[in-house]
């Protein structure tokens, strides 16, 4: 059988490789081909809940993050199809009395942004949020305004004008092998069959560190099992979504269909691609979400899944050309906020691509940054370690 031919191959059919292949079709009539191991968002996009929040812990993180919730408030009209991208409040509630203190670099850093951001003491974050009375008093929340999306929709709004345009989407088909011809990417073999292209891009989620050896590349990348669970819709009540990261880390938030997601996060959760949500992660989130926030006991719980985080030593996206294999590219590394993320880096991954220049925001997240250190631990219990160096510089301590 003859080789197929390729201008670009995705390889990733969620989110990440779904705008990368909406990007580059955009820039120029190029054949495209994403291929996904499974089904469309299998691996993280459909198990996720859809936060699109401006306020991060570092600038680099927060810069991104700002272009990437307006790339969002565009999609919808982008795409013709809704997202259901709506505003909503976020609030960082903190517990450990440390916590007020480190995060006023975190908020001066905010707003030297742009983003009008608000330390809150203990009882205004209770006035400020009731559904937490009656919980563990916290000790101040750090709010804001943000934004959230129907993960659903918006994935599916992509794969929609994906096909529109073209772009060949191949469901149940796993990548065997990268192709390479004089030193550069060449294609790839799925499903027994060469398909020859000189851009590959690795938007596999979870698996880009296992793509990536297939390519001969190394990178620190590690898939990490996040679980949450929904309830019963019922009327609204609170439109703040929560997060908090000690004593351990967990969130919640209502959507708008009434239902509210949560979950808590394990410190001692192995490192790999375990898809399954368990009944120790049901009482773990329930006793840990219960005693911040009682009111929610009344709710049923429905549902409950398991995703996957792709998790970097810095907690930063790698995306970029690699020198290793030029023509591979890597698109992946977000540490869970890829649904966030993905659609601006997408954009501005293409540009590069398009224009052989690196767009300034892309400097961060260089995908070489980690050469010589592929074996990097990942941090997995205390969230806020792997944000150590740039809480410090920013003038809070870290130290407990």
């Amino acid at each position: 059988m003859a080789p197929d031919r390729a201008d670009a191959v995705i390889v990733g059919g969620g989110i990440a490789g779904l705008a990368i292949a909406w990007e580059l079709r955009k820039r120029a009539a190029r054949r495209i081909v994403v291929l996904e191991r499974r089904f469309s968002g299998y691996g993280s996009s459909m198990r996720n809940i859809g936060r699109v929040r401006a306020m991060q812990l570092t600038p680099e993180l927060a810069r991104i993050a700002i272009a990437a919730q307006a790339k969002h408030a565009g999609l919808s009209r982008e795409l013709g199809r809704n997202t259901l991208f709506w505003r909503a409040g976020y609030a960082l509630v903190l517990y450990d009395p440390e916590e007020p203190e480190m995060m006023r670099g975190v908020q001066r850093m905010l707003r030297e942004l742009g983003l009008k951001t608000e330390l809150a003491a203990g009882a205004e974050t209770v006035r400020r949020l009731p559904i937490l009375e009656g919980g563990a008093p916290p000790a101040g929340a750090l709010i804001r305004p943000d934004a959230s999306v129907h993960h659903d929709a918006a994935m599916f709004a992509y794969r929609r004008a994906c096909l529109a345009a073209g772009i060949e989407i191949r469901e149940g088909v796993e990548v065997s092998e990268i192709l390479t011809a004089g030193g550069r990417a060449a294609g790839v073999v799925a499903a027994g069959q060469e398909i020859s292209a000189p851009l590959i891009v690795n938007a596999a989620g979870a698996w880009s560190g296992v793509l990536s050896a297939k390519a001969g590349v190394k990178i620190p990348n590690r898939p990490l099992r996040r679980q949450a669970l929904v309830t019963e819709p019922s009327r609204p009540f609170m439109r703040t979504m929560v997060s908090f990261y000690r004593p351990v880390e967990g969130w919640f938030h209502q959507t708008l269909r009434g239902e509210v997601v949560m979950g808590v996060v394990p410190a001692d959760e192995p490192v790999g691609t375990d898809l399954s949500a368990s009944a120790e992660s049901l009482g773990r989130t329930a006793r840990g979400i219960l005693a911040k926030a009682p009111r929610l006991g009344s709710l049923r719980v429905v549902r409950q899944w398991a995703g996957l985080y792709d998790v970097t030593p810095d907690r930063k996206p790698m995306v970029g050309p690699t020198s290793a294999l030029p023509g591979f590219v890597q698109l992946n590394g977000c540490n869970g906020r890829g649904f966030a993320l993905f659609p601006i880096l997408a954009e501005l991954l293409a540009r590069w691509i398009d224009e052989g220049r690196r767009p300034d925001l892309l400097a961060p997240f260089d995908a070489e940054r980690f050469a010589g250190q592929e074996q990097a631990s990942v941090t997995i219990g205390d969230y806020y370690a792997g944000y150590r160096k740039a809480l410090d510089s920013s003038g809070a301590t870290m130290e407990r």
